[in-house]
């Protein structure tokens, strides 16, 4: 006696339609977090250039405190055969100051000074509106006065 029950053999049009759906999710789920990465890495790339300037302030301020011009308000100070703008011992905010002392490939950032007085910005190049509008900076503040560090403040909401 035969059996009237037939085995099958593939995919029905429904099975195959809600694998693709699974797949699909997962490909959308999969993507979202490579896009973070982008976020990410511009995020980790200005903390360590905060950490650059700091040590490039620290090492200036240990020179400049050397050659006992660490008091002054504003002087000049030769760092490596260049000449730094100093307030209070450590680089100014301006392009003759900290922006000498911080090697960027070219390209991959953008620079200004900042709206605030003796201050200079920085923000990836990937980011094509200004630092402002895009709330994702570096801003290096100068020092004010004798025994005040330069303020280094990374913005990142915006990244």
């Amino acid at each position: 006696m035969k059996n009237s029950l037939s085995a099958s053999s593939g995919f029905t049009l429904i099975e195959l339609v809600v694998v693709i759906i699974i797949l699909a999710i997962l490909a959308v789920v999969a993507t979202s977090k490579f896009i973070d990465l982008r976020t990410d890495a511009i995020v980790s790339t200005m903390d360590g250039m905060e950490t650059a300037m700091q040590s490039a302030a620290t090492l200036t301020y240990s020179k400049a405190a050397i050659a006992g011009v660490e008091r002054l308000a504003s002087t000049t100070l030769n760092v490596d055969g260049v000449d730094i703008k100093l307030a209070y011992g450590y680089p100014d905010g301006s392009a003759e100051g900290i922006d000498l002392l911080i090697n960027l490939p070219q390209g991959d950032w953008n620079k200004r000074p900042s709206v605030f007085a003796g201050a200079w910005i920085y923000w990836h190049g990937v980011i094509v509106e200004d630092a402002g509008t895009a709330a994702c900076y570096l801003r290096y503040r100068q020092a004010t006065s004798t025994g005040v560090r330069p303020i280094i403040n990374v913005q990142t909401s915006g990244c």
